[in-house]
Parts: structure tokens; sequence; C-alpha cells
């Protein structure tokens, strides 16, 4: 079995963490599209939203090609 690549701390503004085989994310309204097309769940409880892990890789990609050239554009590394 192949183990989980590993999920970064931080994308520009969004923040991830890890509970067990869930990972939860953290980040402006502006980017729920993302994790709704994922499959992602919404955590009112905790304002988060969580994702299994096996399903993470899309958003990452995409967060990448959206969020990161911003970072770039004004001098920044995320």
């Amino acid at each position: 079995m192949r183990a989980p690549s590993p999920v970064p701390s931080w994308i520009g503004l969004v923040e991830f963490g890890a509970l067990g085989g869930w990972i939860s994310v953290r980040w402006p309204k502006d980017y729920d599209t993302f994790m709704r097309r994922a499959g992602g769940q919404w955590e009112p409880g905790t304002r988060r939203w969580l994702i299994e892990r096996r399903r993470i890789g899309p958003v990452i990609r995409a967060l990448e090609r959206s969020v990161d050239p911003l970072f770039r554009a004004v001098g920044l590394t995320a």
C-alpha cells in the first residue's frame, strides 16, 4: 500500500490540517465551490471544511492554479 502524499500546511490564505483520514480546510468563502465539487462537508461548529484525504488532490491543484499566481505577482511566496 502506498503512503498518502503529504498535504501542505498552507497555500496562500488556505490552512490545512489532518484529522485521521480526513483533511480540515479553512479558507475565505470565495473558494467554497472547490470544496463542494470535490465532495467536502461543511462543519458549521468549527467553521471549517472536512474532506477525505483521497479527495484532496484536485482541491490542492485548483488552489495552486488560482491562489499562487496572485502571490507570485506581488512578490510573496506561499
